[in-house]
């Protein structure tokens, strides 16, 4: 569920998601994209009343140097930066950017993507499930939630869709929920994003660009349905479930799931 926040569009409760056991408690787990800039409304919301006591940043020093996230009450910070600070990819360099209002950085995106941004993420999605570094620090994300914290964990990365929505999909994973409800989740994020997207398109437009990039924009700021399908095929390739890939890949076995899901489904 969107949680409605002046600056902050991509941010939003798991609460209510259906799983196998039941359904995820309202207020515990929120996914975000950055809170940079979070007005002081959106502060006392996440405050207030979802209680957040925790949050855990997955963007790496340089990104969090140049846009920090604001300084809230009573709330345990945690740095897991999902990629090394070199691994600079296209997909983590136009995710990285995804806010500024660079027009001149998103055509030269698309250019150093070769006009094609669904083809080129549809390869580096799957890195983060892969790349032993990533694989370590998403293993660090899912113990951190074992030490239960009453109020709300938060966790994002810069625009709250590539790099959290690989961790989404393992969290919801371990917590017994659907392939197509998570996949839902994840599309979720172009609902969220829709104004984001058009306007950048109307940036482009007033620049002078062309529909070659045009065409590209809705690829390079929201989602497509290939780039999560790419990580359920890197996973069922080895493994029958997100589940078993949990326990063979990052070492979290069944019982810290069923903990995890003891601490966040009702």
């Amino acid at each position: 569920m969107r949680i409605q926040l002046e600056m902050c569009a991509n941010t939003r409760d798991l609460g209510g998601i259906i799983t196998k056991h039941g359904k995820i408690k309202s207020k515990k787990l929120i996914r975000s994209g950055k809170l940079f800039y979070a007005t002081e409304n959106d502060i006392a919301i996440l405050e207030s009343e979802y209680q957040l006591k925790r949050i855990i940043d997955f963007r790496n020093n340089h990104e969090i140097k140049r846009t920090p996230d604001p300084i809230f009450d009573y709330v345990e910070n945690i740095h897991i930066p999902i990629l090394e600070e070199h691994y600079l990819t296209l997909a983590n360099a136009k995710e990285k950017n995804i806010h500024a209002p660079d027009i001149e950085y998103l055509k030269h995106s698309i250019e150093e993507m070769k006009f094609d941004v669904e083809a080129i993420s549809i390869k580096e999605y799957p890195k983060l499930l892969s790349n032993p570094y990533s694989k370590e620090q998403y293993k660090r994300f899912l113990n951190v939630l074992l030490n239960e914290v009453h109020g709300a964990t938060l966790y994002h990365c810069s625009a709250g869709k590539d790099r959290v929505g690989v961790g989404t999909v393992l969290l919801l994973g371990a917590l017994g929920v659907s392939k197509e409800d998570i996949i839902q989740d994840y599309m979720n994020t172009n609902i969220y994003l829709q104004k984001r997207i058009n306007h950048y398109i109307d940036l482009c437009k007033t620049a002078g660009y062309d529909n070659h990039y045009l065409s590209q924009i809705p690829s390079l700021v929201g989602v497509r349905l290939s780039y999560i399908q790419s990580i359920f095929k890197t996973i069922e390739e080895k493994y029958p479930s997100i589940e078993e890939y949990l326990i063979h890949e990052l070492d979290f076995d069944m019982n810290k799931q069923k903990q995890l899901q003891k601490i966040y489904c009702e």
